[in-house]
């Protein structure tokens, strides 16, 4: 086998394995969360070929979802095999990106390996970001080994295509690449002869065929609603005296700030020009301060978590000054105008995927599942520029590369020995805990079902379990709110009893719930229980005693 796939072959090895100590146990160590992906995943249960997931709503990530279910059978364990999936694919490739852009194998797996453990990775919600990334990704890399531009631009606008249907905006990246491969084609027959470009027509046509049965993915009105929800984050920045949820009451933001409701983005601003250019403002700011972030954690943190001893401050910079003055600037800057110039076509097709993503930071807000696809961008220059480093000659002998690599191999164990001993102490997860008790409560006909944990029961449960999140309706009557939703569960916690303890209705519902029909079930935890209405349970139940 050819040295240089054997180096790969390690490199591949570097970051799987690191991959497995970042998902070990990960069902012991991470909790169910209530995201948007809930939503996709719901609707592709729901699908049928008469009734698909509207285009704008991700309809590829709820048949990717599927794909898990249909290996699975429970939807909590769909969750975590897609959130290992998901966590770990990326690392993957962002190595062979690497690679494509002829980065050498360790710096390529340092960067993917720092990547997996990074903040923008496991722990970002929802995945549906990551998800399409992953196209992305896999059409740059695919991109990168094409031989004329147009080719180049080809592949990255199917991949851009097919993005779309994770997250919408990227079609406009998609019509910007076509459009692009179109005039470079232009220009190019110009000067020779060119042959036609079939794959660009074809994929062009897909294009159209898709939105001519399907929709275009830029319909629909979520980019008012995304305006509308964090424009209330920055809102309640502002004016902290107005009580309400910037999630929950976005419209009442609205409203105080532009007098009404906004039907568009331009209708906020010709309401009100001055606070819309301030919104703007507040995003950019906050898009640099958390890409800043985000690098941060990426490239610096990982390394500083292993210096942790006294005078590291003092070690750190004897550690910069060295690589300051053994670096060889001049053939290093050289190098690096070298490797731009020469990935040059990347740098384009990069650019104009993300021009969507920067779009939808600075009008609408940096969120961090946004921020995750300029990282690409980010860590693509640092791999060039890493490989582009050339230091000064020095008469020290060159190790071969087999000791080079065990070394790697020595240092990698050191960096993954903390992960790997916290994946083995679990943490709490009260949200799945909670799922995995009100499965096995045995109640027959439709549920409707109120607390504080925020979740689709429905998608968790069955379609017969209806939630109504305290948070949202702030009731003044808990009986009137019992009585409009027809409440018939309760999951009762501890601030939930804070918040209403005054409540006549719900007061004596917690004292004396026999009284009132309802059946007490205990969960392992001894501040929380789950109240059911008698009827519901399918066989006849004795009320726990409290």
């Amino acid at each position: 086998m050819p040295t240089g796939r054997v180096k790969d072959f390690a490199g591949i090895l570097f970051v799987l394995l690191s991959g497995l100590v970042l998902t070990y146990k990960i069902t012991q160590r991470i909790d169910v969360v209530a995201t948007d992906d809930d939503v996709y995943f719901h609707n592709g249960l729901l699908a049928t070929w008469h009734q698909l997931p509207p285009i704008q709503m991700a309809p590829l990530f709820s048949a990717w979802y599927l794909l898990i279910h249909s290996f699975t059978g429970d939807v909590i364990d769909t969750y975590y095999v897609n959130c290992t999936l998901l966590s770990v694919l990326p690392g993957l490739l962002f190595y062979f990106l690497f690679r494509s852009l002829r980065v050498n194998v360790l710096i390529s797996a340092v960067l993917s390996i720092c990547f997996l453990f990074c903040q923008l990775n496991l722990p970002l919600q929802p995945k549906v970001s990551v998800f399409t990334m992953l196209f992305l990704m896999g059409g740059l890399i695919a991109a990168n080994y094409q031989t004329t531009p147009v080719r180049k631009l080809t592949v990255a606008a199917f991949s851009a295509l097919l993005a779309a249907y994770g997250r919408p905006e990227f079609f406009l990246s998609f019509l910007l690449l076509c459009g692009i491969a179109l005039a470079c084609y232009a220009w190019q027959r110009r000067r020779i002869a060119q042959p036609v470009p079939y794959s660009l027509i074809g994929i062009m046509g897909l294009g159209a065929a898709l939105v001519l049965i399907f929709g275009s993915p830029l319909a629909g009105g979520r980019s008012v609603i995304a305006f509308g929800q964090h424009f209330a984050l920055n809102y309640s920045v502002w004016h902290p005296e107005i009580p309400a949820s910037p999630w929950m009451h976005s419209g009442t933001f609205i409203k105080h700030g532009f007098g009404r409701e906004v039907t568009s983005m331009s209708d906020a601003f010709f309401l009100n020009p001055a606070l819309f250019m301030r919104h703007i403002g507040a995003n950019i700011a906050n898009l640099i301060k958390s890409t800043g972030i985000n690098l941060f954690d990426i490239l610096i943190r990982p390394w500083l978590s292993l210096l942790v001893f006294p005078g590291r401050r003092y070690v750190l910079i004897a550690i910069v000054v060295a690589l300051v003055g053994l670096t060889n600037w001049t053939q290093t800057v050289r190098n690096v105008w070298q490797g731009l110039r020469e990935h040059g076509w990347y740098w384009l097709c990069v650019a104009v995927m993300l021009v969507s993503t920067y779009i939808s930071c600075i009008l609408i807000y940096p969120r961090e599942h946004y921020i995750l696809f300029q990282i690409m961008l980010y860590l693509s220059l640092v791999g060039v520029v890493l490989q582009a480093f050339r230091f000064r000659s020095l008469p020290i002998p060159s190790l071969p590369w087999v000791a080079r690599y065990a070394a790697f191999s020595a240092i990698l164990l050191l960096f993954l020995a903390p992960y790997w001993r916290a994946d083995n102490q679990p943490q709490p997860t009260p949200t799945v805990d909670l799922l995995r008790f009100l499965q096995k409560i045995p109640v027959k006909g439709p549920i409707s079902m109120t607390g504080n944990a925020p979740l689709m029961y429905d998608l968790y449960l069955g379609d017969n379990w209806k939630f109504w999140y305290l948070e949202r309706y702030h009731p003044d009557d808990m009986q009137a709110f019992f009585k409009q939703f027809t409440i018939n569960c309760i999951h009762v916690r501890p601030d939930m009893l804070d918040i209403y303890q005054k409540d006549p209705f719900f007061a004596n519902l917690i004292a004396n719930p026999t009284a009132l029909d309802f059946v007490r079930y205990n969960t392992d935890k001894p501040d929380q229980y789950v109240l059911v209405q008698r009827q519901l349970p399918s066989v006849v139940h004795t009320p726990h005693p409290h």
